[in-house]
């Protein structure tokens, strides 16, 4: 490069400076000092431009513009702060400001990926930022990276042990990740350095409530009532376990109280008192309560028990068009929700299907024939598809002296996850004695957690509906099983489980959908009806329609099947259901009642809508006894 050259591309550099073309500039700095390094010009000039880039890396954008961005936010304009915030990171990546900003607008809008790379970016910045390593927490925790979070928590609190919000956050994960007894302790934790910590309080009364722990949790909810007396979440809380615990006399005196404290009463509140009015049985004053309450008023956590509500309302007044729309809406929002968008139903639902396909090719092997089974120990598994009566079975049969019931426990879920872990991870497999022998050390472990260790039982049910899609697992543990098969007409099954707000795992995200229940009910029933024939089974149907028509009849031959007979107590099974306390079903509050036949049939009043199904739904009706009309 010449001397005259050499000056022109200093010129051409200036120039490209003036336009703001600094990576331009800068490259023509770097062509000169390849071919002149000791050229003080171009050595200056690049100096420059470097020293005045990390300035603009370190300083504030002007005050004006941190001025507006904090009050979009303000204004909950979270979109625009996404963008602002987003702008000016690139011209200023340095300024935690401005990261927290688009961290906390994305996790609200929820862009939780984008929130928990802008926290990453603060704690880059400032490590020990332990406001930043808790918010990180908080995102990864709606993405349903519970252990990521609590790790995020953790470094919160080795920077500042006394950190009494990282400890309720940690609370929280260890709640989602069902680690009741740890998630108490550290709400504990956080209650001990901040005692007035209504929050907490509220949140420890929520995992005593799982914990079946009512007494307990129902103190929880005062302390944080009496810390913070227009706490309304803690006064829902407190309501709606008193409801799912069938407490409607304390429920009424709770609601009672918490109208008279709240100078304004909540929607969440009013909606609970629509509950306790339906549970009374005082429809139209729960009609015209919940028809006042607006749905976007409604807390997005009850949103969906709010629309369950108001649909059953509908379809009491026999309004079936706006019951149905209704439910439908409850769907659609279940699957906009966190939890459904941590699930994947469709692998679950692949899953059974490639069972089923198994079944039929006959590739499943049948190991009955080459295991030794304990002789001491015949499981009894009460199966069905949801919402085929179950929860009323499993009360009536736990009135009876020799019989307990655990109802609905992942006992053969742990059981597979010994055979996964020994290194069996095809459904087909021939198991050696060893794995069978741990698998069913495994499954009695856990049983025995959760039996009733009083009186003398002789027969204990092992009470979960879809076990009838482990038949050819259980088999191979215990190939003497007996199973109670419930039953009742396959379109009012799936419709009721169409209807129910269930507490949403990878099996019930597939009861958001008309057609996927279809697809599922055809899958499970003819999933049992192989295994039946195949491992031949020892099975007792009992359909729920003669149950409600027959109880003490229809009871008597189930029990003949067990070995045992008829207790006149089992009449009053309601006692027995009052004096279990929290039932952990969608039927909670059916069995506490008499013997009603609302639900029966009631698929005839929505027949338009179920019509479409019938090709495939037609040959369960008739193999199961019932009638198309």
């Amino acid at each position: 490069m010449a001397k005259l050259s050499v000056d022109k591309a200093l010129l051409k550099a200036k120039f490209l400076i003036k336009k703001g073309e600094i990576g331009a500039a800068k490259k023509i700095y770097s062509t000169i000092l390849n071919s002149y390094p000791k050229n003080i010009k171009a050595k200056e000039g690049l100096a420059a431009l470097n020293t005045s880039r990390q300035s603009a890396a370190t300083q504030s954008p002007p005050q004006t513009k941190m001025n507006e961005l904090i009050s979009l936010y303000n204004q909950r304009q979270l979109a625009a702060v996404i963008e602002r915030a987003y702008t000016l990171t690139k011209q200023y990546p340095k300024v935690l400001e401005l990261w927290n900003l688009l961290g906390a607008a994305a996790a609200q809008t929820g862009q939780l990926a984008q929130a928990v790379n802008a926290f990453q970016k603060v704690i880059s910045i400032k490590p020990d930022d332990f406001q930043a390593h808790n918010n990180m927490g908080i995102a990864l925790q709606r993405q349903g990276k519970t252990e990521e979070a609590i790790n995020a928590y953790k470094k919160a609190l080795v920077i500042k042990p006394n950190y009494a919000q990282a400890y309720n956050n940690m609370g929280n994960a260890l709640q989602q990740q069902t680690n009741l007894g740890e998630a108490v302790k550290a709400y504990e934790k956080a209650i001990l350095i901040k005692p007035d910590y209504a929050e907490a309080y509220n949140n420890m009364g929520n995992v005593l409530g799982e914990q079946i722990n009512l007494e307990e949790a129902v103190k929880a909810y005062e302390k944080a009532i009496l810390i913070k007396p227009d706490y309304a979440e803690a006064w829902t809380n407190g309501a709606e376990a008193l409801e799912n615990w069938n407490k409607l006399e304390q429920l009424a005196l709770w609601l009672e109280r918490a109208f008279q404290i709240l100078e304004q009463v909540p929607s969440d509140i009013r909606f609970m008192k629509a509950k306790l009015l339906w549970r009374n049985k005082k429809t139209q004053e729960a009609i015209k309560l919940i028809s006042n309450i607006d749905f976007e008023t409604i807390k997005p956590i009850r949103k969906q028990s709010y629309l369950n509500l108001k649909a059953k309302c509908y379809d009491a007044s026999k309004e079936y068009d706006l019951a149905y729309n209704c439910f439908k809406h409850m769907n659609s929002f279940a699957i906009k929700t966190d939890d459904y968008s941590r699930l994947d139903p469709e692998s679950y639902f692949q899953n059974i299907r490639e069972q089923l396909v198994s079944l039929k090719s006959d590739s499943l092997e049948n190991q009955v024939n080459h295991i030794t089974e304990q002789n001491d120990f015949v499981p009894v598994f009460l199966v069905g598809f949801p919402r085929s009566g179950t929860t009323l079975l499993d009360t009536i049969l736990r009135s009876h002296s020799s019989i307990d019931v655990v109802e609905e426990q992942p006992l053969i879920s742990l059981a597979e996850a010994f055979i996964k872990k020994s290194g069996f991870h095809e459904i087909g497999q021939a198991l050696p004695q060893r794995v069978i022998s741990g698998a069913r050390k495994a499954y009695r472990t856990e049983l025995q957690k959760h039996e009733d260790h009083t009186g003398n039982k002789s027969i204990l049910i092992d009470k979960l509906p879809l076990n009838l899609l482990q038949i050819p697992l259980i088999q191979k543990l215990y190939p003497r099983a007996r199973y109670i098969l419930a039953l009742r007409h396959p379109l009012d099954t799936i419709l009721s489980c169409w209807m129910q707000n269930f507490k949403l795992n990878p099996a019930m995200a597939n009861m958001v959908d008309l057609d996927r229940i279809v697809e599922f009910y055809c899958v499970a029933m003819e999933t049992f009806q192989i295994c039946r024939a195949k491992y031949n089974l020892s099975v007792h149907e009992i359909r729920y329609e003669d149950l409600l028509e027959n109880l003490s009849g229809e009871t008597s031959r189930l029990l003949k099947f067990l070995g045992l007979d008829w207790e006149p107590q089992m009449e009053n099974y309601q006692a027995t259901a009052l004096q279990r306390g929290r039932i952990n079903t969608p039927s909670y509050s059916q069995v506490v009642q008499p013997i009603y036949k609302d639900a029966k049939y009631r698929w005839l009043n929505y027949e338009k809508y179920l019509r479409q199904f019938n090709v495939k739904v037609d040959p369960w009706i008739n193999e199961f006894g019932y009638s198309s009309h």
